[in-house]
């Protein structure tokens, strides 16, 4: 992975390995991308203009069509042509090096065309940062995204089954369905958790290795199939699993605190500064860097509107009473 520090955006555009994890987070061979993305701030820089550019084409796999695979290469090629920010020298070209151009320029498309030939029919959403978006599913469910996030899901359902594959969070409103008297399940795929629903609301958010359930009304099954855990959570409780801890925790526990992003708010209790700035950074793709150690464990509560990152910004310098910068991607705690 370590070319990729030198990739600029066009770079990421063009490269199928990355295409295919900002389509499939929690698809096989994927998990080197995110852990990558995790690391150095410095190296993410292009790589998150790219995913953000990718995530705008709204992929639908129902259909592969020569159409849609133009319009894909005609948009990514706009996208990079406004991206050059340093004019290139003209170069000659013979006429050999025309015709590779050429046979690899096939080679990419007719990748793209398998790829999406051989995938099932699944519908990719997502959102970028600092947006949240309402998406109703084949069986009339609502699905909730916050920013940043995303879910794919099959319109044709096999079997009678209804699953979402989630990566960040979404407040979930399952709608219960019986079929020859026996209701319907409903399954939510969140990294190494499994929650399985009948008719029912909950918040789930899975982002670094660490999956959270909030469940509102209903009943849910939490389960962690590799490690053989799973309990059976009751309005008002949340439940967590994260892989370092290996094992559910469950608490009761407010669930605004939870569900108020849906609000376009975060409502904080007795959180530590280290746990805002990690949420916040989640939301609007900032890094967040507390230069005073001890500010990092800090409690505070309250609440952030989320307007804009400004507004955010100046509320949480009012709660802190401190300095905070913003520039160049990074917001600075002093």
């Amino acid at each position: 992975m370590e070319k990729y520090s030198t990739y600029q955006t066009e770079d990421f555009l063009r490269d199928d390995s990355f295409i295919n994890w900002v389509l499939d987070p929690e698809g096989e061979n994927n998990q080197e991308w995110t852990k990558w993305m995790n690391s150095s701030a410095a190296k993410k820089e292009a790589a998150r203009k790219a995913v953000d550019i990718i995530r705008t084409f709204d992929f639908k796999k129902e259909t592969v069509s020569a159409e849609f695979y133009n319009n894909l290469k005609q948009r990514i090629d706009n996208t990079i042509a406004r991206e050059q920010a340093i004019p290139l020298q003209p170069k000659r070209f013979t006429g050999g090096w025309m015709k590779a151009a050429a046979v690899i320029t096939a080679l990419l498309i007719g990748g793209l065309v398998l790829y999406y030939v051989r995938k099932p029919a699944y519908t990719y959403i997502s959102t970028p940062y600092a947006a949240i978006k309402t998406v109703w599913l084949p069986d009339s469910s609502e699905v909730v995204l916050n920013a940043n996030s995303s879910i794919r899901f099959n319109r044709k359902r096999t079997n009678g089954k209804r699953e979402v594959w989630l990566t960040g969070e979404a407040f979930f409103k399952v709608r219960h369905i019986d079929k020859a008297g026996t209701a319907q399940p409903f399954a939510v795929y969140a990294s190494d958790a499994v929650i399985e629903v009948l008719g029912t609301e909950f918040n789930v958010k899975a982002i670094n290795n660490t999956t959270g359930v909030l469940l509102q009304q209903g009943k849910v099954r939490f389960s962690i199939p590799a490690s053989n855990a799973t309990t059976i959570m009751q309005p008002n409780e949340y439940c967590q699993f994260s892989t370092g801890q290996g094992k559910i925790s469950t608490r009761v526990a407010n669930p605004v605190l939870f569900t108020s992003w849906l609000d376009h708010k975060y409502r904080f209790e007795k959180a530590t500064v280290q746990n805002v700035c990690e949420t916040l950074k989640e939301y609007f793709g900032f890094d967040f860097i507390i230069e005073r150690p001890v500010l990092k464990t800090q409690v505070i509560s309250g609440t952030l509107e989320l307007q804009n990152l400004e507004t955010t910004l100046f509320v949480l310098h009012e709660l802190l009473h401190t300095t905070i910068v913003a520039t160049n991607k990074q917001v600075v705690i002093k």
